[in-house]
């Protein structure tokens, strides 16, 4: 088998797709080799996401490569476009009449929508990396001569940034670290008087909440948070949570909160960004409906909701919410007695780099339906074993 040859300007995607040309293989063949995402696989080769050092090993092994991709997935980064959004924010800035201008918040904006809607893919390290380099920005502008209405527009930018710090720092085990820029967040938010913001701080404690088994907690959050919330995609949300946190407590309330919150949506103008974390989208609701309808017991519906998402995000990246539909099915499975569809479920709900802090511990959930119908059975204790080694890795 002949060696990918790396021409002088040779990319780990050309060379990775040209070599599977040559050796007539398939990008769901070398997904199903390396144990990827076929998905993920596909954004690398396509070049919108760089490979992780794992998958680029994986790949070297599986086309035989003997270190060549390795070494070439390791070469350096491209240039982290928040040094370069750091001196645009600084070129604007000079460029205006007075301290601060519409130019430089305006760039300001762009590039905190942009960390939003790469929320759902973009690695939890790098996100929050970069996130906590605009926020060094943005802080410093706060430190300029500005206009009152200039300032409560850096309060807001500050404050969505905030708020999606406090989510990242979440996603990566840092939950002290969360805790302060969610407070942070909530802080900006009252000082600008944007009651959204308020109300996704809240709306953060509630998902610390659900994710550590504070049910009762989650249901005062939310109801805190809503009323701050108005009709939005926060309150949507917080609605949401409620709904989940009430079925966790066997309360079949929890379908009439996301009924409300159906409702609620239904009042939004239609998004063109359903990737922006805090812009609540059609799939997002029927994501939270089949995880509410699997703990509160309504199998078919859960089922229903559950197999759609999976479907959908096996062609779409988007992993986490991959994670929690494989999750939900693979609760259902060991209820129907498909334990080794179950295990196998709940083992590919860590496929993926890019996890939700809360992943753990809804896989906690599928454990504890495996051990009260399968105690005792190898393919239970084998998962047992797995959970324990992620919530216990480095990530």
């Amino acid at each position: 088998m002949s060696k990918p040859t790396l021409g002088p300007s040779a990319s780990f995607s050309e060379t990775v797709r040209d070599t599977l040309t040559e050796q007539d293989i398939s990008v769901r063949e070398l997904a199903r080799r390396t144990r990827f995402d076929h998905a993920y696989l596909s954004r690398v080769l396509a070049g919108k996401q760089r490979p992780s050092p794992a998958l680029a090993d994986a790949v070297d092994q599986a086309l035989n490569a003997r270190g060549n991709l390795a070494a070439l997935a390791a070469g350096p980064p491209p240039s982290d476009d928040m040094d370069e959004t750091g001196d645009m924010l600084e070129f604007m800035r000079r460029a205006e009449a007075s301290d601060l201008g519409t130019g430089t918040i305006d760039v300001l904006g762009a590039a905190v929508d942009q960390l939003c809607r790469d929320y759902p893919t973009a690695p939890g390290p790098v996100l929050r990396d970069r996130s906590k380099k605009l926020l060094k920005h943005a802080l410093g502008l706060l430190e300029r001569r500005t206009t009152l209405a200039e300032h409560r527009e850096l309060l807001v930018h500050v404050g969505w940034l905030s708020a999606l710090l406090g989510c990242v720092h979440f996603d990566v085990g840092d939950r002290l670290a969360a805790e302060t820029a969610r407070k942070m967040a909530h802080q900006l938010g009252d000082q600008a008087g944007h009651g959204e913001i308020v109300a996704w701080a809240y709306e953060i404690t509630a998902w610390f909440a659900l994710s550590e088994g504070r049910y009762q907690a989650v249901v005062a959050a939310a109801e805190a948070g809503r009323a701050h919330a108005g009709v939005s995609s926060g309150g949507v949300q917080l609605l949401v949570q409620q709904a989940k946190a009430t079925a966790k407590m066997g309360d079949p309330h929890a379908h009439v909160l996301l009924v409300e919150a159906g409702n609620m949506l239904a009042q939004l103008p239609a998004t063109d960004q359903p990737e922006h974390h805090f812009v609540f989208d059609p799939d997002k609701l029927t994501s939270h409906g089949a995880t509410a309808y699997t703990w509160l017991g309504w199998d078919e519906a859960a089922g229903e909701y559950a197999s759609e998402m999976a479907d959908r995000y096996q062609r779409e990246y988007r992993p986490m919410r991959l994670a929690t539909a494989r999750l939900n099915l693979g609760i259902l499975a060991a209820r129907r007695g498909a334990l080794d569809e179950a295990v196998h479920l709940g083992e590919a709900a860590f496929e993926s780099e890019r996890r939700s802090g809360a992943l753990t511990s809804w896989a906690r959930g599928l454990l504890s339906e495996l051990e009260g119908r399968y105690q005792g059975e190898r393919l239970v204790v084998d998962y047992r074993e797995r959970l324990a080694l992620e919530t216990t890795g480095d990530r």
